[in-house]
């Protein structure tokens, strides 16, 4: 079995990304798993995806929460993880 990282999450890309309200960049707010409690960015990765309502883990994409300083906008990204 093959792991895969996040370039988001491990600092290899910067995100670039527009918001979908108005067309500024958006700002990387992390891994959309670690808001969901006080212990989620102690949880294994794997475990998250399992229940987290997303097809991450079958896809190999880590979703991130991000934000748009120009107008206020949240949003879901999800980004492609590399086989390493």
């Amino acid at each position: 079995m093959t792991s895969s990282v996040c370039p988001l999450c491990n600092g290899l890309l910067p995100l670039h990304a527009p918001c979908p309200n108005c067309g500024q960049p958006l700002t990387d707010g992390g891994r959309l798993d670690d808001y969901t409690g006080p212990y989620a960015p102690y949880r294994p990765i794997d475990d998250m995806k399992l229940t987290n309502g997303y097809p991450d883990l079958a896809e190999h994409t880590c979703i991130h929460r991000t934000y748009c300083a120009a107008c206020g906008r949240d949003a879901v990204l999800q980004v492609k993880e590399w086989d390493s």
